[in-house]
């Protein structure tokens, strides 16, 4: 099996994560190479044992990418962990949920701004800082899963790209 990018390598083992392995039988019909090469239980247990992985990053690096793969709450609030303290806690939340989400906060920065009594502005600077905090543990955490599974991976990052060469 091979993806074109780790992201969709660690999207995939996510979703095999929750999946149950099924054998489809199919007649007169052509399967693609790609696709029949491993069971579908053979595809659960490499999928785990990269997800066991992923297990092994920093805590922060780990919260970061599940949030992101799985948008579970538990996972958002745990990548919330990396911002600052100074923070209160349910902005921390809510800037980690808008970031995870990919769709931005869910309420107006005027909103945010009077539930926490900060300047429109200051809830700015809150979003950015999130956006550059939780993007930086996102990305490292890839990283480091992509130097593990590049015999899987079609395209390497910029950070990778001389490994390629060298093991190639």
């Amino acid at each position: 099996m091979h993806f074109s990018t780790v992201r969709s390598l660690v999207g995939w083992c996510f979703q095999m994560s929750e999946a149950i392995p099924v054998k489809v039988q199919r007649f007169a019909e052509q399967i693609p190479g790609g696709v029949s090469e491993l069971s579908p239980a053979e595809q659960k247990d490499m999928a785990v044992d990269i997800l066991a992985k992923i297990g092994r990053l920093p805590e922060l690096e780990y919260s970061a990418i599940a949030a992101i793969m799985t948008r579970d709450p538990r996972a958002i609030n745990a990548a919330a962990k990396a911002l600052p303290h100074t923070w209160p806690t349910g902005l921390r939340r809510e800037m980690a949920r808008g970031w995870a989400t990919e769709k931005g906060l869910v309420r107006s920065q005027k909103d945010i701004g009077e539930t926490y009594m900060r300047s429109q502005q200051s809830v700015s600077n809150y979003w950015q800082e999130t956006i550059r905090t939780l993007d930086r543990h996102y990305w490292n955490g890839l990283s480091v899963v992509e130097v593990q599974v590049l015999d899987l991976l079609d395209f390497h990052s910029r950070r990778n790209a001389h490994r390629a060469k060298v093991s190639a």
